[in-house]
């Protein structure tokens, strides 16, 4: 492969990787509007929980954990300017790792990759919240 042409199908990589990323990120946007304030939409191991409560108390923690909570969609976007999506997502020693592996040449593999880990990475974080939403 010419130098032109190696140029060129990297170029269309990455248009692929950020068509698919505004997909991913259109798609789970309408599952977050779609799915608010409802138990399934709970991390599972805080759903059990939530549902034990009165009505009160799940309207307060639910007050609480959308507050807080991370969107994958928003989270999509982030990614899209050169990872930003570990910042959003409050994980600032992952984030300065990332920024240290891009400009050394890595870290192009790792932001790929996380575009297909998004959705599990932002459920991650939201347990945590969920977790300290039940405090």
């Amino acid at each position: 492969m010419t130098g032109a042409s190696m140029k060129g199908l990297i170029f269309l990589i990455v248009i692929a990787a950020l068509a698919f990323a505004g997909y991913r990120a259109y798609k789970a946007n309408e599952e977050e509007t779609s799915e608010s304030r409802t138990i399934k939409s709970l991390p599972p191991t805080i759903q059990h929980t939530v549902a034990q409560m009165d009505s009160e108390s799940q309207s307060a923690f639910f007050n609480e954990y959308e507050k807080m909570k991370k969107k994958t969609s928003l989270a999509y976007i982030a990614w899209f300017f050169i990872g930003f999506h570990y910042l959003y997502l409050k994980k600032v020693g992952v984030q300065f790792a990332f920024w240290a592996t891009w400009f050394v040449g890595i870290g192009e593999i790792w932001w790929v990759v996380d575009l297909f880990r998004m959705p599990s990475i932002v459920r991650s974080c939201n347990e945590g919240i969920a977790r300290d939403a039940l405090q």
